[in-house]
């Protein structure tokens, strides 16, 4: 009993000299540089595929692809805005929570900043890196620690790559007859599976001691990834903490989907429910996310156009819908311009202000 609590203990001595270790880590000052023809490919790439969709309609206009004048079609986007705001708080929370489980010390009220902020650069400006970036360097101004900002990030999205495929397994159960679109079903079930599967190997690698585990007392980068290690150790001790990250996490993804929804009512597509947008729209946001285009722009479309219309929404409505809820996204993300013009991309400005 005695050796069994020795090596314990010295278990526990060198987790936390990893620790600190980790914390005395710090970045340059300076951001990503922001690489212009990385960009331009990009745009290239989101408007080519627009404007391919476009062309392809049968006597398309402009109008086809807006939605009708109308009070009602201006509260159902306005409805979508404040749930997609509510969304962002949820997703605080979740960052909230896993930021706890790490043993820092978070604010939640500092974290929604943050959060707004990395929207606004991911959505509204023409960037080459993700908002995510902004967000690990300006929770580390906080903190003083990179490492552990960076772990609580990256574990935070993690979370929500695991929750998008449950959230369409979910929608396919509530509606079984989603289950027999044919290569619609295939493409929502394969991409949920894949999805599962690289998130299972990936944490595997992270939590495994030969895996992200000899990375602990590395230097420079690998240090980082030592931390999500880290990270991932402690919410194996704490597996409640780890439900209730998940389940904060399922809400977040079902306040987009009732988003996506309202988009729909908007547009006046019928055929799109509460359920549908369960079942497709994880599989689309997961396609979107590839380093192929800005914002999802024109991936988006094409996905929806695919699933949405295995169920009798026409192209138009389908391009519309994607158009509109981007559109959503860039209106709700300008709730983090202020701090982001009055911080920058690190928000030393804020810290300045703030230890004043």
């Amino acid at each position: 009993m005695a050796n069994g609590e020795g090596e314990l203990h010295s278990e526990e001595s060198e987790r936390l000299e990893a620790i600190d270790e980790i914390s005395a880590e710090t970045l340059p000052h300076e951001m990503p540089r922001n690489r212009g023809w990385k960009l331009a490919l990009r745009l290239a790439f989101s408007v080519g595929l627009v404007a391919l969709l476009i062309w392809s309609l049968p006597d398309a206009s402009l109008s086809d692809l807006l939605p009708e004048p109308t009070w009602a079609a201006l509260g159902w986007i306005l409805a979508a805005i404040a749930i997609l705001f509510l969304a962002y708080l949820m997703q605080t929370l979740r960052w909230y929570q896993v930021s706890q489980t790490l043993e820092m010390q978070p604010e939640f009220r500092r974290l929604f900043s943050h959060l707004l902020t990395g929207e606004f650069v991911s959505k509204a400006l023409p960037t080459s890196f993700g908002g995510d970036v902004v967000r690990v360097i300006r929770q580390g101004n906080d903190t003083d620690d990179y490492a552990d900002s960076f772990a609580s990030v990256s574990l935070e999205r993690l979370t929500g790559w695991f929750v998008l495929p449950v959230l369409s397994f979910i929608g396919l159960f509530l509606d079984t007859s989603l289950l027999h679109l044919g290569a619609q079903t295939s493409l929502i079930l394969s991409v949920n599976i894949a999805t599962l599967g690289a998130l299972t190997a990936i944490l595997w690698l992270a939590g495994h001691p030969r895996g992200a585990g000899r990375l602990v007392d590395r230097q420079g980068w690998r240090r980082y990834l030592g931390a999500v290690h880290l990270g991932v150790v402690e919410f194996r001790k704490s597996p409640a903490s780890a439900l209730r990250v998940l389940a904060t996490g399922l809400g977040f993804q079902f306040l987009q989907c009732v988003s996506l929804w309202a988009c729909a009512r908007a547009l006046e597509i019928p055929e799109i429910t509460i359920v549908v947008c369960m079942a497709f729209f994880p599989p689309a946001a997961i396609l979107q996310n590839f380093p192929l285009s800005l914002g999802g722009l024109g991936v988006r479309e094409v996905v929806f156009v695919f699933l949405f219309g295995a169920i009798g929404v026409s192209s138009s409505d389908a391009i519309a819908l994607g158009l509109l809820i981007y559109m959503v996204f860039i209106i709700t993300s300008l709730a983090g311009a202020p701090s982001f013009f009055a911080g920058g991309f690190t928000g030393r400005s804020v810290n300045s202000a703030k230890s004043s």
